[in-house]
């Protein structure tokens, strides 16, 4: 292996993401031993997202399986930034022997939400306003068959593949089986959007390993427009997935033996999520550096 190079000891779906948005953007975050930091990287969409979903899941968390779902708070977090304040919000909360209210969450929202960085008072008060009206509905909506929150997950893919590792937000049982949901704070998927990504799938796998079953349904619940998108996702879909997913790797080792990872130019991408757009040769070429 290359001398600045980290071993690849793990995969996750945003690790997937970017390595197939830009394969030297991937290097930066996950292979490089100089672990560069991201730079002029829009943080509302991931802050937000983060607060929301600590909402949705600690209301059902706290009021409905204090004693069934075990919370586990990240020991990696710093204390000063957004997921550590709400690290320490988790543990009061699961301490305290009492219910977490509507009112309460709405005050935990309007402490935290002036902590997001937003790019301009429109985009600020837009997402106030979505998020407010979907905190509103989280204790109308039925917590009883849920038997998972944020649950933790190993799928060893085998044949020398690393482990894909990550959480899925909820897993519910009905009469029927296992359904999966995914919050999204992103403008909604279609169906078809749905079907090409590799999440969902990577659920899929995921349930049939720490439950014995595949579900029967997955949903992405779009949180800021209040819609639900739920799909079937077929046996051969997750076999497609992963072997997909042993192919990327494949050319993860590949990059890694030849020392060298290539740059894909995207305009967005490079611009809103990169981070590490100082540090590569084609996007300089690409604005003039």
């Amino acid at each position: 292996m290359n001398k600045n190079m980290r071993e690849i000891r793990k995969l996750s779906n945003s690790a997937l993401d970017r390595f197939a948005s830009c394969p030297l953007s991937f290097f930066f975050q996950y292979v490089s031993e100089d672990r560069p930091k991201q730079e002029d990287v829009e943080t509302f969409y991931a802050d937000y997202g983060i607060l929301m979903h600590f909402l949705v899941e600690m209301y059902p968390r706290v009021n409905f399986h204090k004693d069934t779902i075990p919370f586990e708070p990240s020991k990696f977090v710093n204390e000063e930034d957004l997921n550590g304040i709400l690290n320490g919000f988790g543990n009061q909360l699961m301490e305290r022997g009492e219910p977490l209210t509507l009112e309460q969450m709405i005050t935990i929202y309007d402490e935290l939400f002036p902590l997001i960085d937003f790019p301009d008072q429109e985009k600020h008060d837009e997402y106030y306003k979505q998020g407010l009206a979907y905190i509103n509905e989280i204790p109308e909506m039925d917590w009883s068959k849920v038997i998972g929150l944020e649950q933790e997950f190993k799928i060893d893919l085998q044949n020398g593949v690393v482990p894909i590792k990550g959480y899925i937000d909820k897993v519910e049982r009905d009469d029927k089986g296992l359904i999966v949901t995914d919050y999204k704070t992103s403008k909604p998927y279609s169906q078809n959007e749905i079907m090409k990504k590799k999440q969902l799938p990577i659920y899929g796998m995921a349930c049939f390993i720490m439950y014995g079953e595949l579900p029967y349904k997955y949903r992405y619940d779009f949180v800021r427009f209040g819609k639900v998108v739920e799909v079937e996702i077929p046996l051969e879909k997750l076999t497609e997935v992963k072997n997909a997913i042993k192919f990327l790797y494949m050319q993860m080792l590949a990059y890694v033996r030849q020392g060298k990872f290539p740059a894909q130019y995207s305009d967005f991408y490079c611009k809103k999520f990169c981070g590490y757009s100082r540090l590569c040769e084609r996007f300089q070429q690409f604005n003039g550096g």
